[in-house]
Formats: structure tokens, C-alpha cells, sequence
């Protein structure tokens, strides 16, 4: 559902390398909805999902399939 808003603040940052999916992961982490979060800090936890995910990208695709999130590259 948020793969197409992650996937264009991605492209905002340059990080079209990044899965959405592994990033609305990381947010998940922090915010049990994404709904709630206003279009500016919504872009900032992209922001900070990415630093995430830079750190291990293997646990971003195990986090990813915890949260049943398959990972795909097609948007």
C-alpha cells in the first residue's frame, strides 16, 4: 500500500536501489500505522529507513519478511 509513496521519496533521494518494502519495514518499526505520520515526516522516516537498512541490508530483508512483506522490486 505505501510502496508507491516510498518508492517515489526513494527516487526524491536518489536511492532507487533500495527496496520500498525493506524500508516501510524499518518504519514499521517505530510507527504501528504510517497514516498518522504528516507527508513531511513521513519523508524523514524514509530517510531514516534507508540509513537502516545501508547498515545490514540482510536484516532489511528479514525484518521485510517478519512483517510479511514480500520482497519485490515492481511498483
Amino acid at each position: 500500500m505505501y510502496a508507491t509513496m516510498i518508492h517515489e521519496a526513494l527516487m526524491r533521494l536518489g536511492r532507487v536501489d533500495v527496496d520500498p518494502l525493506h524500508v516501510e519495514a524499518w518504519m514499521r518499526l517505530e510507527h504501528g500505522t504510517l497514516d498518522a505520520l504528516s507527508r513531511s515526516d513521513f519523508e524523514e522516516e524514509v530517510g531514516i529507513a534507508v540509513r537502516c537498512h545501508d547498515v545490514d541490508p540482510k536484516v532489511s530483508v528479514e525484518l521485510a519478511e517478519s512483517y510479511g512483506l514480500s520482497a519485490r522490486k515492481e511498483i
